[in-house]
Order: structure tokens, then C-alpha cells, then sequence
């Protein structure tokens, strides 16, 4: 499960990060506090993190992130059920799917170099890095953004990037409990073209291509085999060693006022696991007065069930691939947000913003949080 931050934008800063992707030139220091929680006692998350934007001279902007998440809770999968007498994952009675506890932490940080060059196009070069007790995983960027003119009214990029993930699984289906250390890797390639279409609008289009490889198994997620005979059990799930991806997106920002302004973004992705999916984002900030901005969101997503995913625990049973993680099942979902940005002075400024999700599978969550921004 992805938590997205919900934002805030004055509205002209909403056009020139979409349309330029330049960073803006300030030096700040931001705190923030975010708050996840799903409905049945599922997941919850507490996430402090810490920002440092800088710039040094005109022609390099350093920017870094903290972050510590608190992960706890539970997350459904396949049991057995102690209500019928079972007791292991290998037995001849019954299995629920039902909450399965859990507790974790993960520490990260990133950081992104912007090197401005004599013709004022950009480079960003980006480090991630990102550790829990069963994942560790490490990334590099790179990023050129080219501007077609000298008016900057229109700019091209192209970006890579490359992550190396280490995974800890455990035998869980021979009763061993061993562990022992899997690897993937991801590759992202994008690319796209920025329109400056007005004084008051302008649109991005942007294509992209996925490339995994490795270990892309939920080690906690399990599926049911040969139920109803004598050799059914419960084993951990097995999905494919490789998934390549690509798809677009296309975002447009506009002030419809003074101050008004509205920011949509439509993304296309499909995959060759056959899940397909689709994100329609809207939001509306309102600048109320020079200290005040309100914000209203609306985003709807939807995708196809992956090839190998199937709820039902009497469905496996010679397959090579299997999955009952509903994450890979066929769902849509909306996501309803608000925010409220209040600009004490030139120098601080505080953010709250809340998020309401609801999935079809009968998944709901919030998501809280609040940030102070201080300009130096």
C-alpha cells in the first residue's frame, strides 16, 4: 500500500513545478507529521520527517529528506482456522482469511542534487535509501531537463533511474522458519514534454517504462493449494520473477481567477501481469487572502486483476504463479482530500491536511497530517 502526502500550492508555483520542473529558489527547513489508519484494526502508520531545501550560488540546489515510519497493525491473509480444531498450514481441516499481526519499522532518506547550467537546463541526480527489518533498499537517479528555447516557455526531459532491493524471506511453508536473502532490481525511464500554453495555464505529458526483475514475492502473503484433498495446505505465494510495465501520464494546471486555480493529472498503466489501471487526480486551491490557501481534491483509480490472482481458496492447484494479496485483485478506489496552508510571514508557514480513501473491496483509511515550512 502507497500513502500519498497530500500537498499544497500557491497557484503559481502549482504552474512552474508542472510545466518547468525547476525548483524554486529558497532555502527552507520543513517538518511534517503524517497519520495513516485503516478501518477493522488494519494497518496504521505514524510517519515524522524532516526536509532541508538549499541553494548554493544560482547553480546548485541541494534538497534532503528524512523520514521515520512507525508500521503496525494487521493485514488479511490466508489461515488456519482455529475455529475448526486446525492448527498448522499443513492440516486436513479448514482455513479463514483473516487479519495476521504485525509490527514494523523502516528508516530513509533521499537526496537530490539540481545543477543549473550555463543555458539554465537542469540536471537532478538523486540517492535513496530505505531500510526495515526484511527490506533494504537502495537507489540512484538522474534526470536532464532541456529547454527548447530561450523564452523556457517549453522544456523536454528524460529521466533513469536504477534501485537494488534486498528482501528477507522465510520458509515458511516446510515449518522451518529459515530465512534466507532475495534480490531485485527496478529500472524507471521516462520521458516527457512541458508546454507553457498561457500566462495563466500549461500541460506535461510524460511516458514511462518499468523493468523488474528478481524476487517480486509478498513472503507474507500465502495461497491455498489442492483444497479439499488430502494434500491441501497453506504456502506462501509465488509470483512471477520479472514484470516489465509502461504507460503515460498527462497533467494540466490552470488559474481559473485570481485566485483560483485548478490542477488535474490522468495516468495510464499497464503491465505484463495484466493489471491495467487508471488515475484521474483533481484539485482546486483557493487563495483566500496572501496568508490563506484552501485546497479540495478529488482522485479516482481503478485497475485490472494481475493474471495470476484469485481470492477463492479452492482455486490453486498445479498453477505455477499464485497470489491472494487483494493489492493484485481487481478494485477502484477514490480518494476524497482538503488541506489548509496559512503563511504566518515571509518565513513560516504551517499546513494541515486530511485524506479520506475508500476501496471497493471495503478497504477505508485516513490519512492526517501537519507540516511547518521555515524560509531562511
Amino acid at each position: 500500500m502507497q500513502l500519498k502526502k497530500l500537498y499544497t500550492l500557491s497557484k503559481v508555483t502549482a504552474v512552474a513545478i508542472m510545466a518547468l520542473q525547476t525548483l524554486i529558489a529558497e532555502n527552507y527547513v520543513s517538518v511534517e507529521y503524517l497519520h495513516y489508519d485503516e478501518n477493522d484494526d488494519r494497518v496504521s502508520v505514524s510517519a515524522p520527517s524532516l526536509t532541508l531545501s538549499y541553494d548554493i550560488g544560482t547553480d546548485y540546489n541541494i534538497k534532503a529528506d528524512i523520514i521515520h515510519d512507525t508500521v503496525s497493525g494487521a493485514t488479511p491473509v490466508w489461515q488456519a482456522d482455529s475455529g475448526s480444531g486446525a492448527s498448522s498450514r499443513d492440516n486436513s481441516n479448514d482455513y479463514i482469511y483473516k487479519n495476521s499481526n504485525f509490527n514494523e519499522e523502516r528508516n530513509a532518506a533521499s537526496i537530490i542534487v539540481t545543477t543549473r547550467l550555463a543555458n539554465r537546463d537542469e540536471i537532478y541526480t538523486g540517492l535513496d535509501y530505505s531500510r526495515e527489518s526484511d527490506f533494504d533498499s537502495k537507489a540512484v537517479s538522474i534526470e536532464y531537463l532541456h529547454y527548447t528555447d530561450n523564452t523556457h516557455n517549453q522544456s523536454i526531459n528524460f529521466g533513469l533511474s536504477y534501485a537494488y532491493n534486498e528482501i528477507l524471506s522465510y520458509d515458511h511453508d516446510s515449518g522451518s522458519g529459515a530465512s534466507q536473502k532475495e534480490t531485485a532490481t527496478s529500472i524507471n525511464i521516462l520521458a516527457g514534454l512541458s508546454q507553457i500554453l498561457s500566462t495563466t495555464s500549461a500541460v506535461k505529458v510524460e511516458a514511462f517504462a518499468i523493468i523488474d526483475d528478481g524476487y517480486l514475492t509478498n513472503p507474507y502473503s500465502n495461497i491455498v493449494r489442492d483444497y479439499g484433498t488430502a494434500t491441501q495446505s497453506i504456502l506462501t505465494e509465488i509470483r512471477p520473477d520479472s514484470r516489465t510495465a509502461y504507460g503515460f501520464s498527462l497533467k494540466y494546471n490552470t488559474l481559473l481567477s485570481n485566485n483560483l486555480s485548478y490542477l488535474a493529472n490522468y495516468r495510464f498503466y499497464t503491465d505484463d501481469w495484466e493489471i491495467n489501471s487508471h488515475t484521474l487526480d483533481n484539485n482546486i486551491y483557493y487563495e483566500f487572502n496572501d496568508k490563506l490557501t484552501l485546497g479540495l481534491g478529488l482522485r479516482y483509480y481503478t485497475q485490472s486483476k494481475a493474471s495470476f490472482y484469485q481470492a477463492s481458496k479452492n482455486h490453486f492447484t498445479t498453477q505455477t504463479y499464485g497470489s491472494s494479496d487483494e493489492r493484485l485483485s481487481n478494485f477502484n478506489a477514490f480518494t476524497y482530500k482538503a488541506s489548509v496552508d496559512y503563511k504566518v510571514n515571509d518565513k513560516i508557514s504551517y499546513n494541515v491536511g486530511a485524506q479520506f480513501y475508500t476501496q471497493s473491496t471495503r478497504l477505508d483509511a485516513t490519512i492526517l497530517s501537519v507540516g511547518m515550512k521555515y524560509r531562511f
